[in-house]
């Protein structure tokens, strides 16, 4: 999809919407397969006739914008996003930083359940989301403990599940875990690992 001479589009200047694969290509991905499962998600029948646990992306960060979709756009064979729409999901998943520029790092990124190198704008709020790498890079420790963690229920729940179904919390909240976990240490807190 990123050919090395085509280059990345510039959301930050665009105006007219973008298709599947000029979202891709402005994501820095690969192919096009995660940008379609946003538009559009798996049929019932490949979901054992369950319907989606969750809305695509793309819609559920319109709707969160206010931003209404011509309804024709879902069965559309070739939909157009709007770029405020395009932008907000790309800040919310990571794969752009706070200023629409792609991250670096997630360039060409393969499959899974990733996570965002920094935290993430929320699309409707515009507060900062927090993983589990960031907070347990935070806290010295492995995402696998923080994990254990929440499992065991001794770490403050997830505030909320992103586009991607990935735990997050809000800054404020990852901050009060980062402070409660330095008293326990008999330790001040270090702000500057404050998010």
């Amino acid at each position: 999809m990123n050919a090395p001479d085509q280059p990345d589009i510039d959301l930050t200047r665009r105006q007219e919407p973008l298709s599947l694969t000029d979202i891709g290509q402005a994501f820095g991905l690969s192919s096009r397969g995660a940008v379609y499962r946003w538009h559009k998600p798996p049929g019932q029948s490949a979901m054992d006739g369950r319907p989606p646990a969750t809305r695509p992306a793309l819609h559920a960060v319109a709707e969160a914008l206010g931003t209404p979709l011509d309804p024709a756009l879902a069965a559309s064979a070739r939909p157009r996003f709007p770029v405020g729409v395009v932008l907000a999901l790309g800040k919310a998943l990571g794969y752009l930083d706070a200023d629409g520029r792609i991250v670096e790092e997630l360039r060409g990124k393969g499959r899974g359940r990733w996570l965002p190198a920094a935290p993430t704008i929320d699309p409707a709020t515009r507060n900062r989301r927090v993983y589990t790498n960031h907070l347990a890079a935070a806290l010295g420790i492995g995402n696998e403990a923080i994990e254990r963690s929440l499992t065991r229920g001794t770490l403050t729940a997830p505030d909320g599940t992103d586009e991607l179904d990935r735990n997050f919390w809000w800054a404020p909240t990852a901050n009060a875990i980062l402070t409660d976990h330095a008293r326990r240490r008999n330790e001040e807190p270090d702000t500057t690992k404050f998010f």
